[in-house]
């Protein structure tokens, strides 16, 4: 198993941080979130329709195949669904049809805010509440464009409700006061996604929360409803570019930039980039998947 990054996921109302240190890239993938990746120590690296972008604050529209590299860096990945007030208001800033940098000067305030807030060894809601400031100041709320239709808003509550189990098209489209063929129409103009694949992000989004939380892959899995442990890796591959396993959770920040240090020399950063997990790590990961 080849180790992808190892930090910190925290989630919150319409969005995510992944932060911690980028031990090699990620495959090609593309996912609902709208995505912005801050190196706190240098430049990320973005490959995506266009080319490369590579700078300080790098911003991945919603349903944008692309490529993730860190560089074996300290790194900030923030997500941020597009029907929420922050994501309209940063699909307007930054555009939602190719991957573009931050602007310089708000690019060297976020990595200076999130870079303080990283080290500090903050509280975990000290911490994504500064995320959640740095997302607000790279959106300019004023931009915020008309909301979302709130029919649409009451089915996004309701699939989210229900992730649990079966999602029917017929039934969500019911909590919305509309046909089946109006709703699903509609769903994909405020959203710019399917509904099944929406609703596959948000399951994935539930496992991810309860694999972070200590369960087991195979228990993440089934409380989002998905058929089993080989039907999330496959939807979490095909959608964050990596296995579950390839991220592992490092709540020690002190410990998490020592291996960022040690990386950042180049016989450590090639071998990590090619590197089979240590033995405990090994351990840990057969542990979470046999639950």
């Amino acid at each position: 198993m080849r180790v992808v990054g190892l930090g910190q996921i925290h989630f919150w109302e319409g969005g995510s941080v992944w932060a911690g240190v980028s031990l090699a890239g990620t495959g090609e993938h593309a996912h609902h979130a709208l995505q912005i990746s801050c190196g706190l120590k240098g430049p990320v690296r973005v490959a995506g329709r266009g080319g490369v972008v590579e700078a300080a604050v790098v911003v991945v529209p919603s349903n944008l195949q692309h490529a993730f590299d860190g560089e074996g860096r300290i790194t900030v990945t923030l997500h941020c669904e597009p029907e929420s007030t922050l994501g309209r208001a940063l699909a307007a800033r930054f555009g939602g049809d190719r991957i573009v940098a931050a602007p310089d000067d708000l690019a060297q305030r976020a990595v200076e805010k999130l870079s303080r807030a990283y080290s500090a060894e903050q509280p975990d809601d000290a911490f994504i509440a500064v995320c959640r400031e740095v997302l607000g100041e790279l959106a300019a709320l004023e931009r915020v464009p008309a909301t979302v239709d709130r029919r649409v808003l009451k089915a996004i509550a309701e699939i989210r409700r229900r992730l649990h189990g079966e999602i029917p098209l017929a039934a969500i489209a019911q909590t919305a006061n509309l046909s089946t063929g109006r709703f699903r129409h509609l769903f994909v103009t405020q959203t710019g996604v399917p509904f099944r694949r929406y609703v596959l992000w948000q399951r994935l989004q539930r496992a991810l929360e309860v694999g972070v939380a200590g369960a087991s892959w195979t228990d993440a899995a089934h409380a989002a409803n998905f058929a089993d442990a080989a039907h999330l890796t496959r939807t979490f591959r095909r959608m964050l570019g990596s296995n579950p396993t390839a991220f592992v959770i490092e709540r020690d920040r002190e410990a998490t930039l020592a291996v960022e240090q040690a990386a950042r020399s180049p016989r450590a950063a090639r071998r990590a980039r090619g590197a089979t997990p240590t033995k405990t790590q090994r351990v840990q990961s057969r542990r979470r998947a046999d639950g």
